[in-house]
């Protein structure tokens, strides 16, 4: 039996959340469809995590710099389970619960899965059929591109989800794509490597 919304929105990230807030209380109903995390990449392998990092590494320079303004003496060395946690910590441990549990409280129906267009009205989740009486919005967020590199598939290389929330600190790095999110992750790994 399918289920019957005024509008569908493929994609819980910050577009499915404003589309959610924006319709709350306006007498139209909400289905949002996320196959990942609510809140989409920034809050979990983008801008919270790469601010993160760069924020420990501003830390230790700033630790440095006390030798110049403050301190006779300065000591450290960089603990990189330590900078790992707090990352994690800080990108709500790949939990989304609380931002899942937000968007329902707005009237949003949640539904978990990979939404399939069957038609230019009915997105297909799982098992569920969901019908647009109004509008299906398009808002599923992006996914790392794999560049066509001979070679690269014969190498463990990490996307901007790895690189974002770092279980350990690598030997070497190189990073392709010189957008802001690579920017940010490869001055505080390379900092960190050099500390």
């Amino acid at each position: 039996m399918p289920h019957e919304f005024d509008v569908i929105c493929l994609g819980g990230g910050v577009a499915g959340e404003a589309i959610a807030a924006g319709l709350q209380d306006s007498g139209l109903t909400l289905a949002v469809v996320e196959r990942e995390l609510v809140g989409g990449e920034c809050p979990y392998w983008g801008c919270v995590p790469s601010k993160t990092l760069l924020r420990s590494g501003e830390t230790l320079t700033e630790a440095d710099r006390s030798r110049l303004l403050a301190a006779s003496r300065v000591e450290w060395t960089v603990d990189f389970p330590r900078v790992s946690t707090r990352v994690l910590w800080m990108a709500r441990n790949l939990d989304d619960c609380r931002p899942a549990a937000a968007m329902e409280a707005t009237g949003a129906r949640l539904f978990r899965g990979e939404g399939t267009l069957a038609d230019v009205r009915t997105v297909v989740v799982g098992q569920e059929q969901l019908v647009a009486r109004r509008a299906i919005v398009i808002a599923n967020g992006s996914t790392a591109a794999i560049p066509p590199i001979q070679g690269l598939a014969a190498v463990e290389f990490w996307t901007n989800r790895q690189a974002a929330i770092p279980r350990e600190l690598p030997a070497s790095l190189a990073i392709l794509g010189g957008g802001a999110i690579g920017v940010e992750l490869g001055r505080p790994l390379r900092a960190s490597a050099a500390g």
